[in-house]
């Protein structure tokens, strides 16, 4: 039994020999491996830095959209300089005007855009933006603040109203000639010239300076009849025109007349500078 047993530790005792000779290689390779483990942690880190690039790819998709807010930004922005010889963007001599140009958009008596508006600016003469910024001056210490409909027109817009006056189409005739045939709005209001294109008549409102609300005149732009009339008062097919709103009429053309505008006595919104710069050339460069 002593015999066959101390073989058997004699073997237990190689084993062990064995076992750490096999324990020391993969220690040593463990320094390999530990390596290899780095590798593999630079490996991870590869892959950490790889999903960096991730987080930065998304950076230039915020600043793409970024970029692409500024451009709209930029596109509604007033742009700077003249916009022809001799005139200005209304905007750039009055900060706080309210540009809302109708025929650049459907909201008006034909219902489509105008030709010739390409963006949402008030041009005019220097001389008519000038006499302006004084009107806006007094306006402005009672309250309010100057809205445009309509400034400077392109010939081009004036040959769009006549071309549309000769067509079929009245699908506006409710809210703003509801008292006339469309055949009778040519020549009474819709003619071949416009005062307009010559460059120093604004179609205009006011605002609340505060809220931004319209003051209330009774009556909207471009409605055709009576009820526009800056002295009317009475009720109509489209409502009733106050004394309230007549008073409201009446103060803002006292202010255009007392600073060089001429006003018109078939619409309430619309005056003409009285010593235009351009009295006889009617101009067809685009708004825009």
């Amino acid at each position: 039994m002593r015999t066959k047993i101390l073989p058997l530790a004699l073997l237990l005792f190689v084993a062990g020999l064995c076992v750490q000779c096999r324990v020391k290689p993969a220690t040593e390779q463990g320094e390999n491996g530990g390596t290899t483990t780095e590798v593999v942690k630079k490996d991870s880190v590869s892959e950490k830095k790889d999903s960096v690039p991730e987080k930065k790819d998304s950076i230039p998709e915020k600043k793409d959209s970024s970029e692409v807010a500024d451009k709209a930004q930029a596109e509604t922005a007033v742009p700077q300089g003249e916009p022809h010889k001799g005139f200005v963007y209304v905007s750039n001599i009055i900060p706080d005007l309210v540009v809302d140009l109708r025929y650049f958009t459907t909201n008006n008596f034909m219902g489509m855009k105008v030709d010739g508006y390409e963006a949402n600016v008030a041009i005019l003469s220097k001389a008519a933006a000038i006499a302006l910024s004084k009107a806006a001056d007094e306006l402005r210490e009672k309250g309010y603040v100057i809205k445009v409909y309509d400034a400077y027109r392109p010939q081009k817009a004036v040959d769009h109203f006549v071309r549309w006056a000769k067509t079929s189409d009245q699908r506006n005739k409710k809210d703003y000639y509801p008292d006339f045939s469309k055949t009778s709005l040519f020549p009474t209001y819709i003619a071949r010239k416009s005062g307009h294109s010559k460059g120093s008549t604004i179609d205009m409102t006011i605002c609340d300076k505060k809220t931004g609300e319209e003051v209330d005149m009774g009556g909207h732009f471009d409605y055709f009849g009576r009820p526009s009339h800056p002295s009317f008062t009475g009720k109509y097919s489209g409502g009733e025109v106050t004394q309230q709103h007549k008073k409201n009429r009446m103060m803002l053309r006292n202010v255009m007349v007392r600073h060089g505008f001429k006003p018109y006595d078939s619409e309430w919104w619309h005056f003409t500078l009285k010593n235009e710069p351009y009295p006889s050339t009617y101009f067809n460069f685009p708004v825009k």
